[in-house]
């Protein structure tokens, strides 16, 4: 790896977040506020928050030891809309319907399972989402409890090497910072979906990413496609820049939430969708069930969560939902699949809980993936 890319800080540090992470503590009693962060497509082992040995995370560094680190954490899937149907609603995709990236117009969210953002609206929060491409989109149910949700990305050309209907975290950040100002101090649930480790159409810009590549970038970094031929171990290169560059939106979002005053009345879950293949199996990209496709990172900071702590127990993605729920002190009703994990948090011993997992996809799979895998 180049020399010039160790010990990169990210862009834009906000020095008032990081104070309040070595210093603050959380309010006592149930939180407030919720920021839900998903990393698309992001492994937990290119973290440097999880010993990866270039710094690619430094504000979930920070956000980690002021709160919890979870090493353990398996997804129900390694498709975006699969996975999130699970982690949204703490059911299985056989029970919350949507099993496949492709069948968007018959695979919805069933009516009987109820969303975070249902459970929270429905106790008086303000709920917006933010997402940056359309495997987050509302057609597959995932905008349900949500008052704002955007995800209109407007009419773009075909991009022949990509999805065409995405934006850079740096312009979700935006949108997601102006709904907080808008806000104000009444209660929040605030959703933000990054896509950039998931497509290299997303690249950061040159003067984030030169100094973390070894690479020379093309003049016309900003053209679809730029970076789509770049050999193997470079690949790599990129979509570690493209984590730090999440990552810098993340401490974005946490400056303003403390410059608001309501950071230690907010809890903090930042969390990946799935993995990536990134030449492991022979598979560059995802949509299998290997470990590196299901394995995500989970940093949670806030009420309700200890100080410091590293979590080795396995857990699945989809309790995440009544694990929020029980957070705040809120019933996850009968119909889920998930349990909390906020025993643990309490400090009591669990069983390892056993994984499910699944992927569907179309007969003609392009990357040749079986049509159905468990």
């Amino acid at each position: 790896m180049p020399a010039a890319r160790r010990g990169v800080r990210a862009w834009g540090a906000p020095a008032a977040f990081l104070l309040a992470a070595s210093c603050g503590g959380a309010s006592d009693g149930p939180p407030k506020n919720l920021l839900l962060v998903v990393l698309d497509t992001t492994r937990a082992d290119h973290l440097s928050t999880y010993g990866y040995g270039e710094e690619t995370s430094p504000h979930l560094t920070d956000l980690a030891r002021a709160g919890a680190r979870f090493d353990a954490v398996f997804a129900q899937s390694s498709l975006t809309p699969v996975s999130a149907g699970s982690f949204l609603t703490g059911t299985l995709p056989v029970r919350h319907g949507v099993r496949s990236l492709f069948q968007v117009s018959e695979e919805k969210l069933a009516d009987d399972v109820t969303t975070l953002a249902e459970h929270l609206e429905g106790a008086g929060m303000q709920t917006a989402g933010f997402v940056s491409a359309a495997p987050m989109n509302w057609r597959y149910g995932l905008d349900r409890g949500f008052s704002t949700y955007s995800d209109k990305f407007g009419a773009k050309a075909d991009v022949p090497c990509g999805n065409a209907y995405q934006r850079r975290a740096d312009e979700t950040t935006e949108l997601a910072l102006e709904w907080l100002a808008g806000n104000g101090l009444d209660p929040f649930f605030v959703l933000v979906h990054y896509f950039d480790a998931h497509d290299a159409n997303l690249a950061p810009p040159r003067e984030f990413l030169e100094p973390r590549v070894s690479f020379p970038l093309p003049r016309d970094l900003d053209r679809p496609c730029s970076l789509m031929r770049l050999a193997d171990p470079l690949k790599v290169e990129l979509y570690d820049a493209e984590i730090a560059f999440m990552d810098s939106q993340l401490g974005r979002l946490l400056e303003r939430i403390e410059r608001l005053g309501v950071l230690e009345d907010t809890l903090v879950v930042v969390v990946a969708d799935h993995g990536e293949g990134l030449g492991d199996h022979g598979n560059w990209t995802h949509g299998w069930l290997h470990r590196e496709q299901l394995r995500v990172p989970l940093v949670m900071t806030g009420p309700g969560v200890p100080r410091g702590e590293v979590f080795d127990q396995r857990v699945r993605l989809m309790d995440l939902a009544p694990t929020v729920l029980d957070l705040f002190g809120l019933d996850t009703g009968a119909a889920v699949d998930a349990s909390s994990f906020g025993p643990l948090l309490a400090g009591r011993s669990e069983k390892p809980r056993d994984l499910y997992a699944e992927v569907h996809h179309p007969v003609e799979d392009r990357l040749r993936r079986d049509p159905e895998m468990y």
